[in-house]
């Protein structure tokens, strides 16, 4: 036990010391497949989960993305296989579409802690077109730094992860886009992203749970900090608030986001307002996130419990 509390410990002190940033989103916790691949099938049914985000509303070219995870768990094999797509819309022609097939390998370490471990592989394929984009200085259209042609490029990624779950704390570390490092990295082409969260689970009352976390993400010279405390009613109902500092950020874009949330049978729904602070706040204080999912259940249910489902 001790060894694999150090091995663990191991994983987030490099996460901590290296890594891209990707898109962070509010309600990330319900399904985590697309950041950490050790989250597949973390849950007793086949889950579908669906994302939309609309980033800056009422701001010409603002950003848009989505997220699909689909996963499930085989107690036959301990193990868990699913599927993510996410795409990126930046705004102005600059779009990035990622799908990749995870797998994750469950260890019931003892009756009250799974270990899993994770690796997802797949492609990311990037969109650019110059012509939509109006510079201040049109001597930049043709140079490195700016081609004058439509682009598009095909890559492969892949990604690794960790998860620690207990019925009450959830510990998870993973590397993204593996294959790529700090010289690599190009508008098409994302850096390494170190990522890693812990999150607890504590019940105030028969009817009450709370749920603070905290994540990081790090880039090099990129970071990113989200602290959120969520508290559900009968596990039916669900509001949370999330704090969002941008680390070492030249430009202020510190985020205040509001959250709520229902399951209804075996749907959820979801919705975040996100406000900007700081300097962010001059250009829009506007942003939505929707979240439906929905567990199939399965006729054969597993030995073994998943923790941390929600």
């Amino acid at each position: 036990m001790r060894k694999l509390v150090i091995f663990v410990a191991m994983v987030m002190s490099f996460a901590v010391a290296n890594a891209q940033r990707d898109l962070m989103l509010s309600q990330q916790f319900f399904s985590r497949l697309n950041a950490n691949p050790a989250a597949t099938g973390n849950s007793d049914d086949i889950d579908f989960f669906l994302l939309g985000r609309w980033q800056w509303i009422g701001v010409e070219d603002s950003p848009k993305s989505g997220v699909l995870n689909i996963s499930d768990y085989f107690e036959s094999v301990r193990s868990g296989i699913g599927l993510t797509v996410s795409y990126d819309d930046v705004g102005i022609s600059n779009k990035t579409t990622i799908a990749k097939a995870a797998y994750a390998y469950h260890i019931n370490v003892n009756e009250n802690m799974l270990l899993s471990m994770g690796l997802s592989a797949g492609i990311l394929y990037h969109y650019w077109n110059p012509e939509e984009h109006r510079l201040q200085n049109p001597e930049e259209f043709g140079q490195t730094t700016f081609p004058n042609e439509i682009t598009t490029s095909l890559e492969p990624d892949m990604d690794f992860g960790l998860e620690l779950a207990t019925p009450r704390l959830l510990f998870g570390a993973s590397v993204d886009h593996l294959l790529n490092n700090d010289e690599d990295v190009t508008t098409s082409k994302p850096g390494r992203q170190f990522y890693w969260y812990v999150r607890t689970l504590f019940p105030l009352s028969e009817s009450i749970d709370f749920a603070p976390a905290i994540i990081y993400m790090h880039r090099n010279t990129v970071d990113r900090a989200e602290l959120n405390l969520f508290a559900y009613f009968e596990r039916t109902l669900w509001g949370g608030v999330t704090y969002r500092p941008d680390i070492n950020a030249e430009f202020s874009s510190n985020m205040l986001t509001f959250t709520l949330g229902l399951e209804y049978k075996r749907y959820r729904f979801g919705y975040s307002f996100e406000w900007g602070l700081g300097e962010i706040s001059e250009l829009s204080s506007n942003s939505s996130e929707f979240l439906i999912s929905y567990r199939l259940p399965k006729k054969m249910k597993n030995k073994y419990v998943r923790f941390m489902e929600d």
